[in-house]
């Protein structure tokens, strides 16, 4: 089914879409809960007023129905579905399968997740192990590169299957209500490499910034990146919006003052419900005069909830939007903007730099500290042994290769020796496919709890991990590369894939003997240069965005 990819590319034929989310329930849909469910997604289905639906994936960490069950009833229905596909439960092999599953049945809209961290102790007997063998960037790039045809080693040997391509039409998400610096340009940096490596829609995560929300309309215009977004209106209550101002859901926020409105607001008649549907209707509306593609209702569990916004925003004029624009801005404190705040709306001025962005950028250093001694010391024995340019690599080349070559004790000593090392300095968790260096110098098997190696995901709680009160390691690495000037090539690189059947081998061996994910980029970096001299075909259902080409780095095989 092709009706949500045709609407959304054809501004004429719809020119703002309504989607909603359902989110499964754990057990069948034949019990009780999933009977309600499939209740409501009739009556969406039914009304003529829900262009499309998506389907989350084990929402929260918790083990649920298959979204595949309610999408393909709801695609028999005649309504057009998102399938939500995480990467916290499947590795590589499992995530294809499942998108050739999807291929199979005509579920071809997917939205690319790295999803949320197991929920403690909701589990069968205890917590799920995670899995994030992928991330949402690769991801992306495994469909997209699925859309191309897969091309995988034959059973003969040096012999080569080109799969059939598909036709997935791939979503990503992006938090633009980040409170700092270093949160949000990695959330727009990441989100480049989403829109890269083949994102073609995208789903903002939840927050009530207005203004923020206009950044990111404004950030992928002077970027040059056409991508349709879809603005998420959630239809709060007291209770959710507590969870959120908490931040016990990932990824969804409501700030201190909006927290204190809704209270409120709650302790009136009503409970709080007519400030919800008017809030919920003024993001509609401000949605729609800033250019998003549509909006995209959550947190509702009748169809006339959704219906009475609609209406409700429906009746404001054209241009009202702009008067009240400003009720819809609760940042979550002292907020860090790209562009300067627009008088007339209170929204982003996309054609003026925020005095938060113009001071960082003139600042000389951030922290200090990230860039202390240590980092030193092993920014410089980075360069000196491990960039080709350095004056110890070729020695340290020939010296592996020599070990690699039929001397088994010599290079177990070699081997022993940089796990002791890389152990005490950066707690090594020995995956034999080291990423030191495009993390400033911090083990990322160590220090993020779903290893993101293309930058950090979308739960992060100011400085803090998701999931744990450590700091996030993407957040530090920022910092450090901010403070080392080197800005200009953070996250600004092909996607990394570490391989995991170097897992407890020698890194360095693996790098020196080019069997990591260096070499494979390398590789990948040749091939591209060597495809580009040719004429390449289009590939089918794949729009990637004005002036965006997709970076080396998945692969094909």
């Amino acid at each position: 089914m092709r009706a949500f990819h045709d609407l959304t590319m054809n501004v004429d034929a719809k020119p703002f879409m309504v989607g909603a989310e359902l989110v499964t329930t754990r057990g069948s849909l034949n019990q009780p809960a999933g009977a309600k469910l499939v209740q409501l997604a009739d009556a969406l289905a039914a009304s003529g007023k829900v262009d499309w639906v998506s389907v989350t994936d084990n929402a929260g960490g918790n083990p649920m129905e298959s979204p595949t069950v309610l999408a393909k009833r709801l695609m028999e229905r005649g309504l057009d579905t998102i399938v939500h596909l995480t990467c916290k439960d499947r590795n590589r092999n499992a995530l294809e399968a499942t998108a050739w599953q999807l291929h199979s049945e005509g579920l071809t809209n997917v939205l690319c997740l790295t999803g949320d961290y197991p929920a403690s102790g909701q589990g069968y007997f205890g917590t799920a192990a995670p899995v994030f063998d992928l991330d949402s960037p690769t991801l992306c790039r495994m469909l997209h590169d699925m859309n191309g045809g897969l091309r995988i080693a034959g059973r003969k040997p040096g012999t080569w299957v080109d799969l059939e391509k598909t036709s997935f039409f791939i979503g990503c998400a992006v938090s633009p209500f980040k409170a700092n610096e270093a949160e949000l340009m990695c959330q727009y940096l990441k989100l480049a490499l989403k829109v890269a490596n083949g994102a073609q829609f995208i789903i903002p995560q939840l927050g009530y910034d207005m203004r923020k929300s206009a950044e990111l309309v404004g950030y992928l215009r002077a970027h040059q990146m056409a991508v349709p977004v879809f603005g998420n209106i959630y239809l709060l209550s007291k209770v959710v919006a507590r969870l959120f101002n908490q931040q016990q859901i990932p990824g969804c926020q409501v700030s201190d003052a909006l927290y204190a409105k809704i209270e409120a607001a709650a302790g009136g008649p009503d409970k709080g419900k007519a400030f919800f549907k008017e809030l919920a209707a003024k993001q509609y509306a401000c949605f729609k005069g800033l250019g998003y593609r549509g909006a995209y209702f959550g947190g509702f569990s009748k169809l006339e909830s959704v219906l009475e916004v609609i209406e409700l925003a429906e009746s404001f004029g054209a241009d009202d939007w702009k008067g009240f624009a400003a009720d819809v801005v609760w940042p979550m404190g002292r907020d860090f903007y790209l562009y300067a705040r627009d008088e007339a709306t209170g929204l982003a001025n996309p054609a003026v730099m925020s005095p938060e962005l113009a001071a960082a950028q003139s600042e000389g250093t951030l922290d200090e500290d990230e860039v202390g001694l240590f980092y030193k010391l092993n920014a410089f024995m980075h360069h000196t042994i491990f960039d080709p340019k350095g004056v110890l690599y070729r020695p340290m080349k020939r010296a592996y290769k020599f070990l690699g070559s039929g001397h088994p004790a010599l290079f177990a000593v070699a081997e022993r020796t940089e796990k002791t090392v890389k152990k005490a300095l950066f707690d090594c968790q020995d995956c034999g496919d080291c990423s030191l260096a495009d993390c400033y110098f911090m083990c990322l098997g160590a220090a993020c709890r779903k290893n993101q190696r293309n930058g950090p995901c979308g739960g992060s709680r100011g400085p803090l991990c998701e999931s744990a009160d450590v700091p996030c390691i993407w957040y530090r690495s920022y910092q450090r590369a901010k403070a080392d000037g080197q800005l200009e090539s953070f996250l600004k690189r092909p996607l990394i894939l570490r391989d995991q059947e170097l897992r407890g081998t020698s890194g360095w061996a693996n790098y020196f003997l080019e069997k990591d994910h260096v070499a494979k980029l390398a590789a990948a970096a040749t091939a591209a240069e060597e495809a580009a001299k040719a004429p390449v075909p289009a590939v089918e259902g794949a729009k990637p965005a004005e002036g965006a080409k997709p970076e080396a780095g998945g692969g094909k095989g």
